[in-house]
């Protein structure tokens, strides 16, 4: 017996929370450009405030990564937004954690 084909007529929408998602990427990059312009400026003497781009940065690019996860849960959503902020806030806290774990 033959599979019947089953057709939906549903339209899928744009994931709110991986919208969310990779804007907070997008912002956690912004961060990641001001402490590398900060320090660049002050001829690597930023220190509190390199330190507060990154604190910011990285708490931006683990919340992301986490609401940008979640947003795959969603039933009829398009999938472009939670890949690009899952994986855009992926790499950022992966590059955060490497400059602190260097020391940098």
């Amino acid at each position: 017996m033959a599979k019947k084909m089953m057709y939906s007529f549903t339209e899928k929408k744009h994931s709110v929370d991986g919208i969310i998602s990779t804007i907070m990427g997008s912002i956690s990059l912004v961060f990641l450009l001001a402490m590398v312009y900060a320090s660049y400026y002050m001829r690597g003497d930023a220190g509190i405030y390199a330190g507060a781009f990154g604190v910011c940065g990285i708490a931006f690019a683990l919340a992301g990564f986490i609401v940008g996860i979640i947003s795959f849960s969603e039933k009829n959503i398009k999938y472009r937004y939670p890949k690009i902020g899952s994986v855009l806030c992926g790499v950022l806290f992966a590059a955060w954690l490497g400059l602190y774990l260097i020391g940098v």
